[in-house]
């Protein structure tokens, strides 16, 4: 079964990740930073620029767009469909990227269970783009952290 996993940009910049040349690569930058070029090459290669907000943010219109989702969910559906793995990278690797990695998991890729804190907006298009819904209120899934005693969530591996 093909795998799925969120990382940073440093890390495709440097390689530090696990990788297979049976790999689709997302990335997700800020609007007005550019792609550097990956350490490994892959099957394919997609960019997105959005912002890691939420959807009560005054920066709203320059988060993820259902365009943005249907490509995604697209890109996915057909990777699974090709028994390709996913690596996606946001800045941190952690919100926008763990987002889409928790949504790859729910379409049947094997979570490779790196640190996330799904940014929810990008987790609500994504769903809608299958079908499915997300309450405002549900639990987030954090994976691989932990929470300090002012509440600030930390990558265990940090």
């Amino acid at each position: 079964m093909p795998w799925i996993t969120n990382v940073s940009y440093k890390q495709v910049l440097d390689g530090d990740h696990p990788y297979d040349p049976n790999t689709v690569l997302i990335r997700i930058r800020d609007w007005g930073h550019e792609f550097e070029k990956p350490h490994h090459t892959f099957i394919s290669e997609h960019q997105f620029h959005f912002l890691d907000v939420e959807r009560d943010s005054e920066l709203v219109e320059l988060g993820i767009t259902r365009k943005d989702a249907a490509d995604i969910v697209n890109i996915l559906a057909k990777a699974y469909s090709n028994n390709q793995n996913v690596l996606v990278h946001c800045n941190a690797g952690l919100c926008r990227s763990g987002a889409v990695t928790e949504i790859g998991t729910v379409m049947g890729f094997t979570d490779l269970k790196k640190p996330r804190i799904p940014n929810s907006m990008v987790k609500y298009f994504l769903l809608l783009e299958l079908g499915l819904t997300y309450e405002d209120d549900e639990e987030t899934n954090v994976v691989g952290c932990s929470t300090t005693e002012s509440g600030i969530l930390i990558p265990n591996d940090y």
